[in-house]
């Protein structure tokens, strides 16, 4: 009896031994990874934060219960925008919580109601020929797992229709961008924005870490070919945009936000973007974890860094509107195009 008993208890210890060793190699995957990577970095005392992220893993059974350890991982890098994913099913393991210590407060409401149309996952891209010959545009948010080839040809088909069907003056409404897959939605746009450089990426420092750019209308965010679509429609000058914000435009909806500022013939209607103005990386850890941090800060073409968010130049509340030609930004946006 004895003998099993001693058995037993060194087979439990073995066992605990064991997941709290794939834990531990996984969490020292994770934190080495955002040591390196992250943006914040040089502001944590590293030593101090190991302790405490592992204190808080050991007793974790479960991926899903790592969250309290990486939660404070994301909370003490005070990274707003910063997600720990899991690999399987992609699905959120940790976020950051901590928004009184957010470095840029943004006071405006954010209404719980507006948030799940925003993200509503029917929500579609869409587009028309407005009265008077305005092209409209509506792009939503994109997955991160779709076709990015199938999802730009969407969008820049449009383009070519709205093109071949005259129009004089462009809307690109992006106040219902949640964010998430930034290629098809770039290059969707590629040749309506132009080729050339549309923008950089800068460290906390401001030092360019790469350049943005349109080349034959695709779009190369430090890794070039990620889609390859035909350069159509081709414009002889840079044709006039109306680009429309809101609060609820965030992460990479804000990368197109910012890829469009500093272009001749444009103007910004609407709100200040939601403030997620920082390059996430995709780095997977022992297959198991997405570490889905900050790594660098948007910059537009002229140099300017949007560190808070990127404002308008007339300001309009957002409201939820189903008839596009009694929107009040639409509105503004076509009084602006049919200037002369």
């Amino acid at each position: 009896m004895k003998e099993r008993i001693l058995t037993f208890v060194f087979l439990f210890c073995i066992t605990c031994s064991y997941g709290q060793a794939k834990y531990t190699t996984l969490v020292d995957g994770v934190l080495q990874k955002a040591k390196e990577t992250s943006m914040y970095s040089s502001t944590i005392n590293w030593d101090s934060l190991n302790k405490q992220v592992h204190l808080k893993a050991e007793s974790a059974n479960t991926i899903q219960e790592l969250k309290p350890a990486f939660e404070l991982l994301l909370n003490s890098l005070r990274d707003h925008h910063g997600k720990i994913i899991n690999a399987k099913d992609y699905s959120y393991v940790a976020w950051f919580t901590d928004y009184k210590n957010r470095r840029h407060i943004d006071n405006r409401k954010f209404d719980t109601d507006i948030w799940k149309i925003v993200n509503d996952t029917a929500l579609k891209f869409e587009y028309k020929l407005l009265n008077d010959g305005i092209g409209y545009l509506k792009i939503v948010g994109i997955g991160a797992t779709v076709d990015n080839t199938k999802e730009a040809e969407k969008i820049r088909n449009a383009v070519i229709k709205l093109s071949k069907n005259k129009a004089n003056g462009w809307i690109v409404d992006l106040r219902y961008n949640g964010g998430g897959n930034m290629y098809p939605m770039v290059t969707g746009l590629g040749t309506l924005i132009g080729d050339g450089i549309v923008g950089k990426l800068v460290s906390a420092s401001k030092d360019t870490l790469f350049h943005w750019k349109i080349i034959n209308g695709n779009f190369i965010y430090d890794v070039l070919d990620v889609i390859t679509l035909k350069n159509n429609p081709k414009f002889k000058t840079s044709p006039k945009v109306a680009v429309l914000t809101s609060r609820w435009t965030v992460s990479s909806g804000e990368v197109l936000a910012t890829c469009f500022k500093g272009r001749p013939n444009t103007k910004f209607f609407g709100e200040a973007t939601g403030g997620f103005t920082t390059n996430n990386n995709w780095e997977i850890i022992n297959e198991q974890l997405i570490l889905n941090i900050s790594t660098g800060i948007y910059c537009d073409r002229n140099g300017i860094i949007y560190d808070k968010n990127i404002p308008v130049d007339v300001e309009i509340p957002f409201e939820v509107v189903k008839e596009t030609e009694k929107d009040k930004s639409v509105i503004e946006a076509i009084k602006w195009l049919k200037q002369k």
